[in-house]
């Protein structure tokens, strides 16, 4: 059963472990990096992340270049954004309590299940010309309502599909398959779009040149759902029945993060990077591609593919160096200022001149500067996320996973609050703004959280 009385739980840190588990090594063919994928559910968990995380990385591309495409407004552009994060907002703790009450798999296979049904109905509207801005509007915030009860299940699930000793290469593995699809999705969504409107002759402001793309998000939808169905529960993420009320279990929840330096510093953290840097790739890099440096769609998918390149290599780094990290408490903050400033530099560089490398004309410094900015983007989410799970017990996981993933709602409010910013100022001193925000909040949080600052 759950604890009957939270204090305990409140008193003191407790592993996030299943020591009872009997553990088989991974092969020694096995590279260290990639030990984790010695072990079925947690390679089930990936895979199907995988194809997850292609289906939402395609739609990140594709859909604000829609919303430019057929409206040609950096307010729209962030409205959009914002309104798919406002379930995110306001869902995720009621995802996290139900992370914590019911099977995790059931809960994972509804959410995916749900999400494909918003995508494959998507794809008619496109195909047939059919589209009006209300509905990108009502499928961004449909698909954010049913997504939003999936991560706190898989998040608070993954700590028990691997021995603890390798929690950060699973994480930093888990964050490392999300910059490959994003590498991945970002190319294939630009030269869909192209490839798709040049085929069948749609002009730039035509929504069924986006035809091709929603027509790969549906299907990375549905082998979404097919992979998480194989997957099985093990022991020790297996929540127990309670009879605890909603209300007592949030607060519980909430009791927990706040009287533990640790998590909570993790979670206004996520919140200061979701809510000033995140938006650099959902509105800020869409805007001055096409805006700034008229890049065109392609350009849009060269630069976030890019930023996937930077953020692959920090989560291998990261993934490689394992359990060995020491002061990461510190680093996280110091490298969330740099990350704020990098961001800052990556805003005001963006005015500069194109060059031309190899016959391409390029924003060589911009892209070198998202590279860098992708590889603290995932190293710094890595290391936030398995202080996180080994501060929590098992019991509690969901609930604590579900207040991280109000970061995704921070994320599209900042998006939105970006587009508006953009409006004013323009989108190169607009991103050098936030930049300087995350790094204010990153110097914040060191400064009045020193337990956080020595967490190790």
């Amino acid at each position: 059963m759950m604890h009957r009385n939270p204090p305990s739980l409140l008193e003191e840190e407790i592993p996030a472990t299943t020591s009872s588990v009997t553990w088989k090594e991974p092969p020694r063919w096995l590279p260290p990096t990639f030990h984790s994928l010695a072990y079925r559910n947690f390679l089930l968990i990936l895979t199907g992340q995988l194809s997850n995380s292609l289906s939402l990385w395609m739609d990140l591309v594709a859909r604000p270049i829609l919303v430019i495409a057929l409206t040609g407004s950096a307010v729209q552009l962030g409205l959009v954004t914002l309104v798919r994060g406002l379930p995110t907002l306001f869902m995720g703790p009621v995802a996290g309590m139900l992370a914590d009450r019911m099977d995790r798999r059931l809960l994972m296979l509804i959410s995916k299940g749900l999400s494909m049904a918003v995508n494959v109905v998507f794809v008619p509207i496109i195909l047939t010309g059919n589209l009006e801005l209300w509905h990108i509007y009502a499928t961004a915030i449909l698909r954010s309502f049913v997504q939003v009860f999936d991560q706190p299940a898989r998040m608070a699930l993954l700590p028990a599909t691997v021995p603890p000793h390798l929690m950060v290469n699973a994480v930093a593995l888990n964050t490392g398959s999300m910059q490959v699809t994003r590498i991945i999705s970002a190319s294939i969504a630009g030269l869909l779009i192209a490839g798709w409107a040049a085929a069948f002759d749609f002009g730039k402001h035509d929504a069924r040149a986006f035809g091709g793309v929603y027509l790969a998000v549906a299907i990375s939808s549905v082998a979404a759902v097919v992979l998480t169905y194989f997957l099985r529960v093990p022991e020790g993420g297996r929540v127990e029945h309670t009879e605890e009320s909603w209300v007592t279990s949030f607060v519980t929840g909430l009791r927990f993060c706040w009287r533990h330096p640790v998590i909570l510093g993790v979670i206004i953290l996520f919140a200061v990077q979701s809510g000033f840097a995140m938006p650099y790739t959902q509105v800020f890099v869409p805007w001055i591609a096409l805006e700034v440096m008229d890049l065109g769609p392609q350009g849009v998918g060269l630069l976030l593919a890019v930023s996937g390149v930077g953020a692959l290599i920090g989560a291998v780094a990261v993934a490689t160096v394992g359990q060995k990290l020491r002061r990461r408490g510190l680093l996280i903050v110091v490298a969330m200022f740099l990350y704020g400033l990098l961001l800052a530099t990556l805003g005001l560089t963006s005015i500069l001149p194109l060059v031309a490398v190899l016959g391409l004309t390029l924003p060589v410094v911009p892209m070198l500067l998202i590279v860098i900015a992708g590889v603290g983007q995932s190293a710094i989410a890595a290391v936030k996320t398995v202080l996180l799970m080994e501060a929590t017990p098992n019991e509690l996981r969901g609930r604590v996973m579900g207040l991280q993933h109000l970061d995704r709602g921070f994320s599209t409010v900042g998006a939105g609050m970006g587009g508006f910013a953009i409006a004013l100022m323009g989108g190169p001193y607009a991103l050098a703004l936030f930049g300087g925000l995350c790094a204010t909040g990153a110097l914040l949080v060191g400064v009045f959280l020193p337990a956080f600052r020595k967490a190790d």
